[in-house]
């Protein structure tokens, strides 16, 4: 076989380079993917919606503030600052409010802001007087926990699931 000129050589690298480039392109121009999940605060706080690959709020969700009672749903950065429009529901979640940018806009009925934001139903209470309170390391918790992972195991169940029921807080989103 001849050997090919170096134009040529010089021709097909770039071609080869110009299809690296595209690849890559491509590749950054795909959006991450999205988990779900939940984010805890050390005050108590709670996000749950999606999560970066770092485990961070990073986008549509739910942020349920503690003291308050109230919980906002909209589109949230890693900061849990609201990115746009959103809804505040209030304490008993009889009330809601338009939020943008995190202030609030004025009153809402249920219905519009079960629309605005996306909801099926209105989240689900959650403050200081809601939770339980700790208690602490139990013997018995812990051997039923365990219990529940091995019997899942070896009957061959998904070990995702837990044994305290499904998550309450979790957001229900309408079906498009």
């Amino acid at each position: 076989q001849a050997a090919a000129s170096p134009s040529v050589r010089l021709l097909a690298r770039a071609v080869g380079h110009t299809r690296a480039c595209a690849v890559a392109r491509r590749a950054m121009a795909s959006p991450a993917p999205a988990f779900r999940g939940c984010y805890g605060l050390a005050g108590g706080d709670l996000f749950t919606g999606e999560l970066n690959v770092y485990g961070k709020p990073s986008g549509k969700g739910i942020v349920f503030r503690i003291e308050s009672g109230e919980c906002d749903v909209g589109t949230f950065d890693a900061e849990l600052r609201m990115q746009g429009a959103g809804v505040r529901f209030g304490r008993d979640r009889g009330e809601a409010f338009e939020v943008e940018s995190g202030e609030t806009k004025g009153a809402l009925s249920l219905d519009r802001a079960l629309q605005m934001s996306g909801l099926d139903k209105a989240p689900a209470p959650r403050s200081a007087g809601t939770l339980p309170a700790p208690t602490g390391f139990d013997t018995l918790r812990h051997q039923k926990t365990k219990a529940w992972y091995q019997y899942r195991a070896l009957t061959e169940q998904g070990l995702t699931e837990s044994n305290l029921g499904a998550n309450e807080f979790e957001p229900v989103w309408k079906q498009v």
